[in-house]
């Protein structure tokens, strides 16, 4: 958390508030947040654009870009007051973004920009622009798989931008047991999970995505996501399908929502 639609949701908000704005200064404050940097550039100029492939966001300048990734607790806000967990400071013409993180598992990395396809291309295609060639990749490295069906799609270097929590849910929506090994799917089970995860992640970035009890996501201006109110499996107890008992069992320590009857 957050996952891709809490992160493109937030990009629709800073794209509308920082886009074409100069950027007059910036400064990372602790060592583990800019902890991949050598570059320290000045003079960064005008935000031409800003791009995500899974979770992680490229503000683009004319030479250099800087990439966010949130972590477990990471958020960015636009004009709000500084705490102790402010670990980010960027001053634009006429707004300040402050990038905060609790935990610290987040970080901006500075790269030039024909640096960046490099960081992009470490990662797996993202989960809501899926073509069929980088279906067939994702279909060739799960055929050779024998790892569960969760962690493969939890696995950012097979397919980027999905987390604990819609993993749950397109697992559930596809009827798929979350413990089955890969290799085990068939081509037609994989469609269904391909068109559920374009399902699932269009449904939660229209809601602005989810804000947990812990309350630690919300939106660069301030407000929270709604998408809680819509989760079909994940932190429920009882299954709107059967009304069946839902269990919560662990995969490599991660909370695993499922319905015994209805993902068999």
């Amino acid at each position: 958390m957050p996952e891709l639609p809490e992160v493109e949701s937030v990009r629709k908000v800073l794209e509308n508030s920082l886009l074409h704005q100069k950027l007059n200064r910036y400064k990372i404050t602790d060592k583990r947040i800019n902890r991949f940097n050598v570059l320290n550039p000045k003079n960064i100029g005008v935000l031409n654009d800003i791009i995500r492939k899974g979770k992680i966001l490229q503000f683009k300048f004319e030479n250099i870009s800087f990439l966010f990734h949130l972590g477990m607790s990471g958020r960015l806000a636009l004009n709000s007051s500084k705490s102790k967990h402010t670990h980010g400071i960027f001053n634009f013409e006429n707004d300040i973004l402050l990038f905060d993180d609790i935990r610290k598992f987040g970080y901006i990395k500075i790269l030039k920009n024909d640096e960046v396809h490099n960081h992009f291309d470490s990662i797996g295609p993202d989960s809501l622009k899926l073509t069929q060639s980088s279906k067939n990749k994702i279909l060739q490295k799960a055929n050779n798989s024998s790892v569960e069906i969760k962690k493969f799609l939890l696995n950012q270097k097979n397919i980027s931008g999905l987390g604990n929590i819609y993993v749950n849910e397109i697992l559930f929506l596809s009827k798929v047991n979350p413990f089955l090994s890969t290799f085990e799917l068939t081509s037609d089970t994989w469609e269904t999970i391909f068109s559920n995860i374009r399902k699932i992640l269009k449904k939660a970035i229209k809601n602005n995505g989810t804000t947990l009890s812990d309350m630690t996501y919300y939106l660069p201006l301030g407000d929270y996501g709604n998408h809680q109110n819509n989760l079909l499996i994940y932190g429920r107890h009882i299954c709107f399908s059967c009304s069946g008992k839902i269990d919560k069992l662990f995969i490599d320590s991660r909370a695993t929502y499922m319905c015994y009857k209805c993902q068999k």
